[in-house]
């Protein structure tokens, strides 16, 4: 493993490491590909140039009742009751945790939820439709998903209904549909 240096304190660091050993500040988590300026690892756009660092989601946070919104199948965090609208176009998203460090871009990321803090695997989770139907499967978690409180097998769909609760670790959910 390579290292990298403290842009605080000048202090080498290994690569993929969140803070600093000597001083503590947050280190970059990688390089900007539009301008090669050292990005962080929460970043969503490089500071130095603006350059979005990884592609748009397919899912959109939808504030206030929007009845198209409400159609289409959506995530509700809980408790607060943030929507996740899934986009209708689309037959399956991975959900989990963006890092850039290590290339992972779920469709629905939960970082921005505690998803980080809460024990969500960067590819945690997938639902899936299927003829109208959707599924969920746990992609080989560390902190497994549970379905209305029941684990459910890793690699095996599970049949999800409308006003499911999934719960990703510590954090949780409510699958809607309609």
């Amino acid at each position: 493993m390579s290292e990298i240096i403290c842009p605080n304190c000048g202090a080498p660091a290994q690569e993929g490491a969140a803070f600093c050993d000597n001083c503590g500040a947050a280190l970059p988590a990688g390089i900007c590909p539009n301008c090669q300026a050292p990005v962080r690892l929460d970043a969503h756009f490089c500071d130095h140039c603006g350059h979005p660092l990884h592609e748009q989601p397919a899912v959109d946070v939808v504030s206030g009742s929007d009845p198209a919104a409400e159609a289409a199948p959506r995530l509700l965090v809980l408790p607060a009751g943030h929507v996740l609208a899934l986009t209708p176009e689309q037959d399956s998203y991975v959900i989990g945790r963006v890092d850039p460090a290590s290339g992972s871009y779920p469709e629905v990321d939960l970082v921005p939820f505690g998803g980080e803090e809460g024990g969500v695997s960067r590819r945690h989770a997938q639902i899936t439709r299927r003829d109208d139907r959707y599924f969920i499967e746990d992609l080989n978690s560390v902190n497994y998903t549970f379905v209305n409180k029941h684990k459910i097998a890793v690699g095996n769909p599970f049949p999800l209904q409308d006003g499911d609760e999934i719960r990703l670790g510590r954090v949780l959910l409510r699958f809607k549909v309609g």
